[in-house]
């Protein structure tokens, strides 16, 4: 067996219900607490309600700190700024110290809290930009962060098991604040906290996460740990993600199906990296506004596509390993026998194409995206832990497929 290493995960609450533990999930002895949170109180007012009076009965008092869009460095920057001091013991005088950030939302809003809790622990003056990574004036984080509690509300990035938060830079693509230790102290994965997001959410954020299971699963990266995790996720979206789009929209054990595939689409991605579909969405999620899952929805089945093609006339024993994983997730998706490869290949590809129509997953015209202005995308993407390594040329073809 090949050598490979596996970073650690949150502690996991993970079912239905499981909400009702945050109090408990909270360090001992907490007090008070900063909320990272987008429109959870509107959206899932029942459930916030619920968590306000758990807080109250515990005498743990909070603040809030709204996100409305993906994080910016001005974002992180200004809440970091007010709240700095209270990741002490010592705190500010109108401010009681902090014991735990809780990051409640999508990835975006998980992402701020990571960040935000990462912050909280650096010297004043300092600017989250410091920390991003491929900045001219990068720091390595130290790793120190004050607890943090990712609470997910769609099922897609997996940031409530990764170690890094993705932050947009003004004019510049996104990058990332990364370390060990900002894998979130807790994740409570609640399903019933995503039935509420439109079909629309529930599309793109599935996606994202299927996609993200197929990249670790096939990736030059993989181990034997990453793949059992890959393939349970898949099992679990085929089962699921189609349905609580359409048919199913209220069925809380499909949603905690998804739920479960995309908490664990975070640790194989976190261990075993991803591929072109996240090497070109990084590139055109910092220059056009487009929804990160609606970008890997929209590319996976043309990239696959491409990454099939590829490795089929590679004829090596790596395209054969490759070629083989991407047969067994057709087989997986779409039911049909593992022992036709050729079967299952064409087939996925299919089912790809038909879920990205049938889900109704924009093109990337629909943002501004061109013939004319892709240039610089394709030079900023790249293979990442891909085993087909394609050239800028099919990475055009590629952009221009979903045009």
């Amino acid at each position: 067996m090949a050598s490979f290493q596996f970073a650690g995960t949150p502690a996991l609450y993970v079912g239905n219900g499981m909400i009702a533990k945050l109090a408990d999930a909270l360090p001992k002895g907490a007090r008070h607490i900063l909320f990272v949170m987008g429109s959870f109180r509107l959206t899932n007012a029942k459930y916030w309600n619920k968590i306000v009076k758990m807080l109250s009965v515990n005498r743990i008092t909070y603040d809030i700190a709204h996100i409305r869009h993906e994080p910016t460095v001005e974002w992180v920057d200004a809440v970091v700024n007010r709240y700095r001091a209270q990741g002490s013991a010592n705190g500010r005088g109108d401010l009681p110290p902090l014991d735990a950030v809780v990051a409640i939302g999508g990835g975006s809003a998980l992402d701020a809290g990571k960040a935000v809790s990462a912050m909280l622990c650096t010297e004043p003056g300092d600017t989250v930009l410091h920390y991003l990574e491929k900045q001219p004036a990068y720091r390595p984080p130290s790793g120190k962060k004050v607890f943090f509690v990712a609470i997910p509300t769609t099922s897609g990035t997996g940031s409530e098991t990764t170690k890094n938060a993705v932050i947009a830079i003004p004019g510049e693509y996104k990058r990332s604040i990364r370390h060990d230790r900002f894998i979130p102290n807790v994740a409570i994965v609640d399903a019933d906290l995503t039935i509420s997001c439109p079909a629309s959410v529930k599309a793109a954020s599935g996606l994202d996460a299927l996609t993200q299971l197929i990249e670790s699963y096939v990736s030059i990266n993989a181990s034997p740990i990453t793949d059992a995790l890959a393939l349970s996720g898949m099992k679990a979206v085929a089962k699921s993600l189609l349905a609580i789009c359409t048919t199913a929209a209220e069925d809380a054990n499909l949603h905690a199906q998804m739920a479960y595939a995309a908490m664990l689409s975070g640790i194989t991605l976190a261990n075993a990296g991803l591929g072109l579909v996240h090497g070109l969405a990084g590139p055109l999620g910092g220059s056009f506004s487009i929804p990160h899952g609606v970008i890997c929805g929209t590319l996976l089945a043309e990239t696959t596509k491409r990454n099939i093609a590829f490795l089929r006339q590679e004829k090596s024993d790596k395209a054969a390993t490759a070629l083989a994983k991407y047969g067994k997730v057709g087989s997986i998706i779409t039911g049909h026998p593992e022992s036709d490869l050729a079967g299952c290949l064409e087939r996925l590809v299919e089912i790809l194409e038909q879920w990205t129509k049938r889900l109704q997953i924009p093109r990337l015209g629909q943002f501004g995206v061109n013939a004319g202005n892709i240039g610089p995308i394709i030079a900023a993407a790249d293979n990442k832990q891909s085993p087909a390594i394609l050239d800028q040329s099919a990475m055009r073809d590629i952009l221009l497929a979903r045009i």
